[in-house]
């Protein structure tokens, strides 16, 4: 039987630390900006999208400076925004201050005219990859193999739990699934009552374990994803 590459990436992923549908979109966000910076930061039509979304969102623009190595694509793709906030600057406005954008009525149209007309591409992006790990996770949990490499896994994240829940249709696997993560919030919220126990300024005994130690880290990946991965993404509902 053939495997999707999404299903050999999950596989692959859950070995790991964390949410392994958290980490493949981490892995799939800087994949996606070395290719952007690396492969068309000269693309006529990448320069266009990056004109009409006034670059990209707050978070993926910002990530494009931390890409070492890029600064010139990172210049090339800017300069379109510019010179596109800039034509439209001047698009309406007239010899005369009063009846260009320094009239009232230019004043008005200028915000609506300066916002981004289409979403991030990086967001986009992401969200199509998410997209096709939640319904692989969903359609594959069956699968022995799966199984087996999520039983010793850190698990899925809450907003991945529910996603992968919502396209379950088999209530046994539901089920299964249910069963398997809730012996895992079990487990972590045993380790964050220790850590509490532990941290007292009065407390005498055994020191913390390693994972005992950075348990409320990891409630917070758990009960929310990994830092940045779910960052402009919309959930669901």
């Amino acid at each position: 039987m053939a495997y999707p590459q999404a299903y050999v990436d999950l596989l692959e992923r859950l070995n790991r630390r964390g949410c392994a549908i958290c980490g493949l979109l981490h892995a799939a966000e800087n994949q996606y900006i070395d290719s952007l910076l690396y492969e068309y930061s000269n693309d006529p039509d990448v320069q266009q999208k990056f004109r009409r979304g006034r670059g990209l969102c707050n978070h993926h623009s910002w990530l494009l400076t931390h890409h070492h190595g890029y600064a010139l694509g990172v210049s090339i793709l800017f300069e379109a925004v510019l010179d596109e906030v800039i034509d439209l600057l001047d698009s309406d406005s007239s010899a005369s201050p009063v009846g260009g954008w320094f009239g009232s009525k230019g004043l008005a149209r200028l915000p609506d005219k300066l916002e981004t007309e289409t979403p991030c591409l990086a967001c986009a992006s992401l969200c199509k990859s998410e997209t096709q790990y939640v319904e692989t996770f969903a359609t594959y949990w069956n699968d022995p193999a799966l199984q087996n490499a999520y039983q010793p896994s850190s698990g899925l994240c809450l907003p991945h739990f529910r996603d992968v829940l919502r396209r379950m249709t088999d209530a046994n696997a539901r089920a299964r699934l249910i069963e398997v993560q809730r012996e895992k919030w079990e487990t972590l919220r045993s380790e964050l009552n220790q850590f509490q126990v532990k941290s007292a300024f009065n407390y005498v005994g055994e020191p913390l374990s390693v994972a005992e130690a950075d348990s409320w880290r990891r409630a917070v990946a758990s009960m929310t994803g990994d830092e940045h991965a779910l960052l402009s993404l919309p959930r669901p509902r």
